[in-house]
């Protein structure tokens, strides 16, 4: 708990770091969940929960993970992975629509569209030359 006027600190290391050595141990153990686990295991889906938990870790683990410059390149490879994965169930009709477009903003930062306030300026794209012959 923290009291008005404290402030809190926390010293806990992030738990990732805990469960691999170095990130070539990440990358390994990454690579035997789509390899080894997800084949012998043919009705699970990858999934980022799924991932974590074969990891020894949790979601909001993998998130971090994903900003460490160390761990990285790796967990993002994964997280694409995963991305694919369900994209392709979801062409082939085995995931419901509203169920990967949830999952893909929830999990992957997919966007509908862009939102109007991420660009706020206005591009003008002027057609200069022969552009005028096109619509003949």
């Amino acid at each position: 708990m923290t009291l008005i006027g404290q402030t809190k600190t926390n010293t806990r290391k992030p738990p990732y770091k805990a469960v691999f050595s170095c990130p070539e141990e990440c990358a390994e153990k990454i690579n035997r969940y789509f390899c080894e686990h997800l084949p012998a295991h043919t009705e699970e889906v990858a999934d980022v929960e799924a991932l974590a938990d074969f990891l020894s870790c949790t979601r909001a683990d993998i998130f971090e993970m994903m900003s460490d410059k160390k761990y990285s390149p790796a967990v993002t490879r994964a997280m694409n992975r995963i991305a694919f994965i369900k994209k392709q169930l979801a062409f082939k009709g085995k995931i419901p629509a509203a169920v990967f477009v949830f999952d893909m903003k929830n999990n992957h930062s997919y966007k509908e569209k862009p939102d109007s306030g991420d660009n706020p300026e206005k591009s003008t794209v002027i057609l200069k030359g022969e552009a005028g012959k096109w619509g003949d």
